[in-house]
């Protein structure tokens, strides 16, 4: 039996395929098997561990599907075939869909829909890492597909970028939940310790499509081992460029610290919202690393037909005398990477071409490297020449292919450049040809003008003039009369207010940018605002939002507001975590209050919902780092007090929460109802 490598409609990956035309698999399952009477076995896509995947056609629905197939007396058989069973309940496009189980004929098998064109994320990441917001989106549509199986009691616990494939609409779907694990016999595990694994599996994922390396310990074939430093895998960070803050921290954390999401449903609420659709772009990382060594190798004009170099679009120009082929940017050399093309050794070789047939290599040292007709070596010096003398040619070949191409390039970019060059020249003479100066534009006109209107007669002018006094009149009139009504209104609005609609005299607070007064009924300010509020009254806030520095920095602003609105029954809430410390993944978070100005606070009154451990900062800018702290509170809910032994200025005033509850959603947040500032 003979084993090939071809192209995979249905996305598995392209390894250990089986000949045609020289029979079937180690399980006696071949291209002219015909599995549980209806699924007709066309060829090997991928030969697994403890199994065979296989393409075939269904034909009673007369449709392409995927069969993995194993010895029906395997250890791993009954659990793998139950997984199928239960597997086959789920409905989420996010995951590949298993249709059937059976046995037949001493193979086990069960068979997974087909998916056109599909490729695994191992085969895309052979071209390197992947946009940020492409890596964020298929992380983020794998852990959701896996919190759908974990919500039906399902894990997948096995996986890698072979278990991930991307359609060509830019769909991902996840295989093997529940069947790979047991497959391997190590599906026995509690459900926090399975969702937890799963978890570590969409980190890897992640930390993998951002960089093309894989973090975890267990190698994966065709997936470069990520980089070990002191204390775990380096961050994506340190490999690719342009890489999110949010996946760089929850990475190391996850990878490196132990800590993170606690499942898939966890790690993708932390990294919502993503892009609906596939991220078109450039990663940050290249597909293979670079050696740093470099090799310079002269482009060799003897193995290059004359008529050929000569015909080239865009080619090079080509020096009867030496026959050697000049780049376009007047050097004789390319410069070309450690590995590059063919078989070429990573030695520094330049060649150059001193007759028809050959091509002369020299080294650093200015030494021959390989001979021509004219160049005769003895002993082991010859060989080592002659064989520098191959490479050079063989690298010289290709690159001179390469140079023909960046020559023909070149050329196209340079004949645009002077096209664009004439035809803004032709602009500009056409403009200077139709500049005329001023007494030539006054005279190139010989129509007669048309005669001048009439004058008006003076006694005309003069009832206009005096309309135009007597309307000047009215207009200044009526701004007096309505400057007095403005400011006769202004005086009073506050009483008569309450007095039309039947409310009684309070007092009014009215909150600007700079400054914050109070304001008794029927008086006008006379004065400075002070630091303090008279008689005790709370301070004004001007505005909240929501306070998460060590996050995106937005942590649910929409519903900030609600804290200073009057209503103990409105209140907001932090983003969900897996735990009461905010899942491990950040020191705090909590609402920002702005006062307006710089006041001097000694207490604030809180509102919380559920117990929580907070503690109140007040500072003049709006971050922690300047801050001094109010007071706390631990392990309390409903009205808190929090006061100071001394008054503290500040304009901003942080409510700052360590430690949440659980609400009723299962998740664990902070909430805030009130918060008033004395």
């Amino acid at each position: 039996m003979t084993a090939q490598r071809r192209g995979n409609p249905d996305g598995n990956e392209d390894v250990d395929h089986v000949d045609e035309r020289t029979g079937g698999s180690v399980h006696g399952v071949g291209p002219s098997t015909v599995l549980g009477g209806r699924y007709a076995v066309q060829r090997r896509l991928e030969k697994l561990p403890h199994a065979e995947r296989w393409s075939a056609h269904d034909t009673t629905l007369e449709r392409d599907v995927v069969v993995v197939c194993f010895g029906e007396d395997d250890a791993h058989a009954p659990a793998t075939l139950d997984a199928a069973r239960r597997a086959a309940g789920l409905d989420n496009h996010r995951l590949v869909r298993v249709l059937d189980v059976g046995r037949s004929e001493g193979t086990a098998f069960y068979v997974e829909e087909a998916i056109p064109e599909a490729h695994t994320l191992a085969q895309i990441l052979e071209q390197g890492g992947l946009p940020a917001e492409e890596a964020r989106r298929i992380a983020g549509e794998t852990a959701t597909g896996l919190e759908a199986a974990r919500s039906r009691g399902l894990h997948h616990l096995r996986l890698t970028p072979h278990s991930v494939l991307r359609a060509p609409d830019g769909t991902i779907k996840v295989r093997g939940v529940a069947t790979a694990a047991a497959m391997a016999s190590d599906d026995d595990v509690d459900s926090a310790t399975a969702a937890r694994l799963d978890a570590v599996g969409v980190v890897a994922i992640a930390y993998a499509a951002l960089t093309s390396r894989w973090p975890l310990s267990t190698p994966v074939p065709g997936v470069e081992s990520a980089p070990r430093v002191v204390g775990g895998v380096a961050a994506p960070s340190e490999i690719a460029a342009g890489v999110p803050g949010d996946l760089d921290a929850l990475c190391r954390l996850t990878l490196n610290d132990d800590q993170g999401p606690l499942s898939p449903g966890d790690f993708a609420s932390q990294i919502a919202p993503w892009a609906p659709t596939q991220v078109v772009g450039l990663g940050g990382s290249s597909p293979r690393p670079d050696d740093g060594v470099e090799r310079t190798i002269a482009l060799p004009m003897a193995d290059l037909p004359r008529e050929a170099a000569a015909e080239e679009p865009g080619a090079a120009p080509f020096d009867q005398a030496t026959q050697v082929l000049a780049a376009p940017t007047d050097q004789s050399t390319q410069t070309l990477p450690a590995g590059g093309v063919g078989d070429a050794p990573a030695v520094p070789a330049t060649g150059t071409a001193t007759g028809t047939d050959a091509a002369t290599a020299t080294t650093p040292d200015g030494g021959t490297a390989a001979g021509s007709p004219q160049t005769h070596q003895e002993g082991p010096a010859a060989a080592v020449g002659l064989a520098l003398g191959a490479a050079g040619t063989a690298a010289g070949h290709a690159a001179g292919a390469a140079a023909h191409k960046v020559g023909s390039f070149a050329k196209a970019a340079a004949d645009k450049a002077a096209d664009r060059k004439a035809a803004k020249e032709a602009a500009a003479e056409r403009a200077e040809s139709r500049r005329i100066s001023l007494d030539e534009a006054l005279v190139e006109n010989d129509e007669p003008l048309d005669p001048p209107l009439p004058m008006l007669s003076q006694e005309t002018t003069q009832r206009s003039s005096d309309q135009s006094g007597i309307v000047l009149g009215i207009v200044a009139t009526f701004l007096v009369v309505v400057a007095v009504l403005g400011f006769w209104g202004a005086s009073t609005i506050g009483s008569r207010s309450n007095i039309l609609f039947g409310g009684t005299s309070k007092p009014t607070v009215t909150a600007t940018a700079s400054t914050t007064v109070t304001v008794p009924p029927g008086q006008t300010q006379t004065s400075q605002p002070s630091d303090t509020a008279t008689g005790g009254e709370p301070f004004a806030i001007l505005s909240a939002t929501g306070f998460d520095p060590e996050g995106d920095n937005a942590e649910r602003n929409g519903e900030a507001p609600r804290v200073f609105d009057g209503k103990d029954d409105t209140f907001w809430s932090s983003e969900g975590y897996a735990s009461a410390n905010l899942g491990g993944l950040k020191k705090g978070v909590g609402v920002r209050v702005d006062l307006g100005q710089v006041r001097k606070v000694s207490e604030v009154d809180l509102v919380l919902p559920d117990t929580s451990d907070v503690t109140v900062y007040v500072g003049e800018d709006r971050t922690l780092d300047n801050a001094t702290e109010l007071g706390t509170s631990q392990g309390k809910d409903g009205s808190v007090t929090v006061k100071a032994k001394k008054p503290v200025s500040g304009q901003y005033v942080f409510v700052w929460f360590t430690k949440v509850s659980q609400v009723s959603d299962g998740r664990f947040r902070a909430t805030l109802a009130e918060v008033t500032v004395r």
